[in-house]
């Protein structure tokens, strides 16, 4: 999987390339890629921390929350 294409409405889709192509055209598979690797991080901090509520997050937590949101920022 190299991308997934997300609706506002409806089922998304998942995008797959085989390795040649993936190499051709310089695809990253999604697990490779720098915002999934952030928000696994940062819902796996956030689910085990006592600091981290709906209400707001530790400092670790708002750390891993912004790295997040720079990664999703540089993927657009």
């Amino acid at each position: 999987m190299v991308d997934i294409v997300e609706q506002n409405s409806g089922p998304g889709a998942a995008l797959y390339a085989c390795a040649p192509c993936r190499e051709q055209r310089g695809l990253t598979p999604v697990a490779e890629q720098a915002h999934e690797m952030a928000y696994r991080d940062y819902l796996i901090h956030t689910t085990d921390c006592i600091g981290c509520s709906r209400l707001g997050r530790c400092d670790v937590g708002g750390r891993l929350r912004d790295i997040y949101q720079k990664a999703l920022d540089g993927a657009a």
